[in-house]
């Protein structure tokens, strides 16, 4: 079987080495060029995941390309308001830098041979009778029995599938972060707190939210919007963590970068005759913070699993990898996109009344609306009806967001273009 994938993504990878190594030839097309492949940031994720893609075992990670991050505060839209989240002694965030994440990804993949087409730019699906049968590209058409989709927010071969595929092509206002970040300089001389992680919602009352965390060697700055941001927005904002931090410095020492994060639920349907997305193709990130590496890591294990019980890669056969993803996966994620959603959009002034009150508390924040059960919907309640629309606003959020979770659980059993429009279309209502 001839595969394609457009973009080296880590879902992509992981996918294209597990089919090589059975014995398929995948090629990876990608618009850059293997240098600049991978942000130059950090990003949290369930490191045995990949040790099981990489086959060794996570003491064998080098120590120069992770840390542990600490706890985590979010803070109220006024500053005044802290919800914590500690984090167990074994049970901190871990953290690995990007690129050399890439790079272990890329080397497992030409190990079990995955070719590469660096500075190749993919334009377009190729489509006959209604499959994918190909790509075009810079470079020429290319044909392949699979095309996976690893090119990410805006790939341009979701953006041009057919209609009748069924596939959403773009997202919506309010469910993908423009996002710049960047790692300063900090003083030697000032301690790192004892909470370094800040994440700051609704910061100076925009649409979005912004963190500062202090590393011993450096202060890393994350300013996320629902909207495109400005070099004067940006500016301002480094300047307001410069005044309230006055540790943080002038020089950046990593990253200085913009980024697109989804923040919104998986595609319902990402699959089509002889076509898969996967990671941020498919939008497979956490819709409250964006994470999406270990979906993606699980998807693509999950889409190779697939394609080898069932080579002729029809959107029925690719339904397989489209419905397990979201009973076990998918339906999880979505859950707290209603809290997300509620947050971003009521006044500011009742998110700092929600957090002040605790009707939004570290569970709802980190836990992906978990805090569902009766007492602890009853102590929002006692708490929250001192403002009772913006407290029916985030349990209706919390609410909507664990009726999403099911409805992606009962992801149809088998594929036919209505019932799985009529699913997608519960979900998205």
């Amino acid at each position: 079987m001839d595969i394609l994938i457009a973009g080296a993504g880590h879902g992509g990878l992981v996918a294209g080495a597990l089919l090589a190594g059975a014995g398929h030839s995948v090629t990876v097309l990608e618009e850059k060029q293997r240098d600049a492949l991978g942000h130059d940031w950090e990003d949290r994720f369930t490191f045995s995941l990949l040790c099981d893609v990489l086959k060794i075992k996570e003491s064998d990670l080098p120590a120069d390309v992770w840390r542990v991050r600490g706890d985590c505060t979010f803070v109220s839209p006024d500053k005044k308001t802290h919800v914590d989240v500690h984090f167990p002694e074994g049970a901190e965030q871990k953290v690995m830098w990007r690129k050399p994440l890439l790079r272990m990804l890329l080397e497992r993949a030409e190990k079990s041979g995955v070719r590469f087409a660096f500075g190749t730019r993919v334009e377009k699906p190729i489509v006959k009778d209604g499959r994918v049968t190909g790509l075009c590209t810079d470079a020429g058409s290319l044909s392949a029995d699979l095309v996976i989709d690893a090119a990410g927010v805006f790939s341009p071969v979701r953006q041009n599938l057919p209609p009748e595929s069924g596939i959403e092509k773009s997202p919506a206002r309010g469910e993908l972060f423009y996002a710049f970040r960047a790692y300063f300089d900090r003083k030697d001389n000032v301690p790192v707190p004892d909470i370094p992680f800040e994440v700051y919602l609704r910061h100076e009352g925009e649409a979005g939210l912004s963190w500062f965390c202090t590393n011993p060697d450096s202060v890393d700055v994350l300013i996320g919007r629902v909207d495109p941001l400005t070099k004067e927005q940006i500016d301002g904002h480094l300047q307001g963590f410069r005044t309230s931090h006055p540790w943080m410095g002038e020089r950046i020492v990593h990253g200085g970068q913009y980024g697109f994060i989804p923040v919104r639920r998986p595609l319902t349907c990402m699959v089509a005759d002889g076509y898969a997305a996967i990671g941020d193709s498919a939008f497979m990130t956490t819709p409250m913070n964006g994470m999406g590496i270990d979906l993606s890591l699980r998807a693509g294990k999950l889409l190779a699993e697939t394609v080898l019980a069932h080579p002729a890669c029809t959107a029925a056969d690719l339904w397989h990898y489209n419905r397990d993803f979201h009973r076990l996966y998918g339906g999880d994620t979505a859950k707290n996109e209603g809290l997300k959603n509620a947050l971003l959009t009521m006044p500011r002034e009742d998110v700092d009344f929600l957090f002040a009150n605790r009707v939004v508390e570290s569970a709802d924040l980190a836990g992906a609306g978990q805090n569902m059960t009766v007492s602890a919907l009853l102590g929002k309640l006692v708490r929250g009806m001192r403002r009772p629309a913006a407290f029916g606003k985030v349990v209706r959020g919390i609410l909507r967001g664990s009726r999403t979770q099911k409805l992606y659980k009962k992801a149809p059993e088998d594929f036919s273009p209505d019932a799985v429009a009529q699913w997608s279309s519960r979900i998205n209502e």
